[in-house]
């Protein structure tokens, strides 16, 4: 054992998945003891203990449980011992045929759960009851990878609501970006394990076993992570191998989910584009295409919160309607994000509005709402180039776990397509139907109105025709 002038120097622990095995000491003791030679079987123990440095193994062990203090230390000890096993025995391999009967078929069920789903929402969810099933373990975590924002995202058990980290953050995040399995008998001295959620929560979390999920093309797309084995035991090397094969499904089966949810949103924006055609074929008045606009946008992108504005040049501002109410909404013409969109002609998009100058807060102070992410399109026709007649304004951009996301490349260019197909016919609203009341006015008065206003339709008043428009409806 150390000697007294060590007692204050920390030595380093062997690990316990060193040449020592229990099974080999066992056979070679049964060896000396029947062995005839006293000084011959002295000999060879010794060798034996230099050789595999059985007195640091045995003080590293001893400190360990002194940190740990276990209820039951040999219960403890015969755990850390089979954990030091199976990692042994990973690294010479393990073939699933060496897997007991009941567990194959325990995989196969399993992986045929997993694999006949395709919903995304009910893929997470099958994968963590397998998971709990295959590996007889108290709960069990997903963390899928969300490339829009470069976050993991948490679908856990005992959780009703996802949760982000980012990668290499914790034992899953180092998971992911390593692509190394974890198994960890006692959670609570390993140094990477954040202890903060279990302190929360008062859950004691134990035994950690942690595999990435890859793809066809060997890119970590995820993490299943399985906790604490039931009966206080830990995750062995056939649980890995199980775990390993499950994952493997898990990738395909989470890939053909994000297949079948692009083509479902893509299905659901060329519907939306559909409605929005055959809505807009009808005599509206500007009120009800504003509304119009406005819900179908929201439709064509997962946005919180969207505002239709519609230029008025001559109140010099940008008016629209309250979805919530219907009362008339008016904003300066070069105001805030909106009106930058108006002015410039061009498409902004924000990722943090907070950190953004052209932004007011004041609303967000008043409501008590959390605006994030921006994206302004400005409305435009082809018969009027460089004229804006409104901007599309859409707020915080929803992701599939309900968090605030930001708007991407695919959004832009759906939105892009949306104002260039909606031009037209917001035009013809705004302008034809002025110049139709101008017509009607000439022929009662006898007199011609002022060209100014047929001419120039950027000097109509919106306001005036909506009050016309919606009174003639009526």
């Amino acid at each position: 054992m150390p000697g007294e002038g060590d007692d204050d120097v920390e030595k380093p622990v062997p690990p316990l998945t060193s040449s020592v095995s229990f099974s080999k000491g066992s056979e070679i003791f049964q060896g000396l003891v029947n062995h005839d030679d006293p000084q011959t079987a002295q000999q060879r123990a010794n060798e034996y203990l230099q050789k595999h440095n059985v007195e640091e193994m045995l003080y590293g062990i001893v400190r360990n449980m002194l940190k740990a203090q276990p209820e039951n230390p040999f219960l403890y000890l015969a755990q850390e011992t089979a954990y030091a096993d199976a990692k042994k025995g990973k690294a010479a391999g393990l073939s699933i045929m060496e897997v007991p009967t009941g567990h194959l078929y325990s995989l196969f069920e399993a992986t045929k759960a997993i694999t006949a789903e395709i919903v995304p929402k009910e893929t997470v969810n099958i994968i963590i009851r397998q998971t709990i099933k295959l590996l007889n373990c108290d709960r069990a975590s997903l963390f899928v990878f969300d490339k829009r924002v470069d976050m993991l995202i948490l679908n856990a058990s005992n959780q009703s609501k996802p949760i982000r980290i980012s990668p290499g953050q914790g034992i899953a995040g180092n998971v992911f970006t390593t692509k190394e399995a974890i198994n960890i008998p006692e959670c609570y001295n390993d140094d990477r394990f954040d202890q903060s959620f279990d302190k929360a929560t008062g859950y004691r979390t134990k035994s950690l076993l942690c595999m990435p999920i890859l793809d066809f093309e060997d890119e970590a797309i995820g993490v299943v992570q399985a906790i604490n084995k039931v009966d206080d035991g830990c995750f062995t090397q056939v649980d890995e191998l199980l775990m390993g094969h499950l994952a493997q499904h898990a990738g395909i089966a989470l890939r053909n989910a994000e297949v079948y949810r692009e083509a479902i949103q893509a299905s659901d924006r060329s519907n939306a584009l559909i409605q929005t055609m055959q809505a807009l074929a009808a005599d509206l008045g500007a009120q009800s295409v504003i509304l119009t606009l406005s819900m179908h946008a929201n439709e064509l992108v997962r946005a919180d919160k969207n505002t239709v504005w519609l230029v008025d040049h001559s109140r010099e501002d940008m008016w629209s309607v309250s979805t919530d109410s219907g009362n008339e909404l008016r904003i300066p013409m070069s105001a805030g994000i909106a009106g930058e969109c108006r002015k410039t002609n061009q498409i902004i998009n924000i990722r943090d509005a907070y950190v953004d100058d052209r932004f007011s807060q004041s609303v967000d102070v008043q409501t008590g709402y959390r605006t994030k992410s921006i994206l302004a399109v400005p409305i435009t026709c082809e018969e009027q180039p460089g004229v804006v007649l409104g901007v599309i304004q859409l707020i915080n951009r929803l992701e599939l776990d309900g968090e605030v996301g930001e708007f991407d490349d695919a959004d832009i260019k759906i939105m892009e397509t949306f104002s260039r197909f909606i031009g037209p016919r917001v035009m013809k609203t705004t302008f034809l139907n002025k110049e139709k009341r101008v017509s009607e006015m000439e022929a009662v008065t006898r007199e011609p109105v002022a060209k100014k206003s047929v001419n120039d339709p950027q000097m109509v008043s919106l306001a005036e025709v909506t009050a016309e428009e919606e009174a003639g409806q009526a």
